[in-house]
């Protein structure tokens, strides 16, 4: 579910996310383009939700991510490294 979606001088266009199951914060800084996404709608996991970009204070084009703790991103919660969860969860079957 997206917790929120706008443009912040530093982080650019951004989108941050709420997981369901785990309430943990995805966030996405500096994309290319104004989110299409609005608070509180959802999304599906292979869903584009916005381009690689370099908006906000960003040297070149990238992807910010983060992945922070509940009660979530600048609400209480706190950032943390996402390279382990990432890797458990790309080693996942996926259904086609």
């Amino acid at each position: 579910r997206i917790r929120k979606a706008g443009y912040d001088p530093g982080g650019g266009n951004f989108i941050v996310l709420t997981e369901k199951e785990t309430h943990l914060d995805a966030v996405y800084m500096h994309l290319a383009h104004t989110p299409r996404v609005r608070a509180r709608e959802t999304v599906e996991t292979d869903e584009r939700i916005g381009s690689v970009g370099d908006t906000g204070n960003a040297w070149g084009c990238h992807l910010h991510f983060e992945l922070w703790t509940a009660p979530g991103w600048y609400a209480g919660g706190e950032p943390f490294d996402p390279l382990p969860r990432l890797r458990r969860w790309n080693a996942l079957p996926r259904l086609r």
